[in-house]
């Protein structure tokens, strides 16, 4: 009942007066709507080659453990884009590395941004939130070490 009370309670919030501001702020709810959709997508996306990339480099591991020179002496086939290379276990190990390291911080790029469109939807729509403004207190929240806590405990007696 609390829940409905704020959905109704946000649902109650006057529109802005000027016609306006209030198409820009449904065309920009909209934007940002359909830039989280594919955000989305794209960790989708890149979620599953790096999930290939792992298992390419699990398979270089395994022979790997048969024995290091049997390793080094091995070419595999790679492709990159429409075409297809031989290259040596090193150079493909490394270049598998490097990617799933590119995969890793684009997604976590993705992911922030997400996060800070998800907040700016919610200030904008506070429907979506059921009228509570948790979510972008927690965008805001900063961690802090272990370090600062025992100095604030040591500090503060």
């Amino acid at each position: 009942a609390a829940a409905a009370r704020g959905v109704l309670g946000a649902q109650q919030r006057a529109p802005p007066a000027d016609p306006a501001v209030l198409l820009e702020t449904l065309r920009r709810t909209e934007v940002l709507g359909e830039e989280v959709l594919a955000c989305k997508q794209q960790i989708v996306d890149l979620d599953a080659r790096r999930n290939t990339n792992r298992e390419a480099l699990a398979a270089l591991r395994r022979l790997e453990r048969q024995g290091s020179a049997k390793a080094r002496a091995s070419k595999h086939w790679v492709c990159l884009g429409d075409t297809f290379l031989r290259r040596s276990h090193a150079d493909t190990r490394e270049m598998l590395e490097r990617d799933q390291q590119r995969l890793d911080a684009e997604i976590a790029a993705l992911r922030d941004g997400i996060t800070q469109k998800t907040s700016e939807l919610c200030s904008l729509d506070p429907t979506i939130a059921h009228g509570s403004d948790v979510h972008s207190a927690f965008v805001r929240l900063k961690g802090i070490s272990a370090k600062t806590i025992v100095e604030d405990m040591l500090g503060g007696s």
